[in-house]
């Protein structure tokens, strides 16, 4: 079996279908609608929801459709394959939500960024994530430092 290769070359966010199209170069492998590929670097899932095809594309050139939900998830110049980065991490259901959460959490503050503060408000919004449940065990109330979390990076951003 050969492990997928997909290199990214463009998004198109196509407004009211509620996905976008991503373009890219198939170096290896095969991609069929159902597909979960992952980033090669951060493990990011991305679901394939289908494939576009048109006439007169080169071999290689494939036109994904993907949730519009994870857009955010995809780059120009990433990598993708059907395989997750073996990195030792173990990716749990809870993990991969706070990962998917920090980026819509970054865009309501109006960032065009994911950083390390929106990745603990992620946390913190989880009430059953080990940290969370480690920081109620020292007597602190998570939702009390979200909130200054959130007031620290609001006084933080130009005006």
């Amino acid at each position: 079996m050969v492990n997928v290769d997909f290199t990214v070359t463009n998004v198109f966010d196509i407004s009211g279908r509620g996905v976008v199209m991503v373009a890219g170069r198939l170096a290896a492998g095969v991609i069929e609608p159902g597909d979960i590929l992952y980033d090669s670097v951060t493990g990011a899932r991305i679901t394939v929801a289908g494939l576009e095809f048109h006439g007169g594309r080169e071999p290689d050139e494939h036109v994904l459709v993907v949730p519009a939900n994870e857009a955010d998830r995809i780059h120009i110049d990433q990598h993708l394959t059907d395989q997750r980065p073996d990195d030792g991490l173990t990716r749990t259901p809870r993990l991969l939500h706070i990962l998917d959460t920090a980026p819509d959490i970054a865009r309501a503050q109006g960032h065009d960024y994911v950083g390390v503060e929106h990745l603990m408000l992620a946390i913190l919004a989880d009430p059953d994530a080990v940290p969370t449940q480690h920081l109620r065990k020292l007597g602190l109330d998570p939702d009390n430092i979200a909130q200054t979390l959130q007031e620290s990076i609001r006084d933080s951003q130009p005006r």
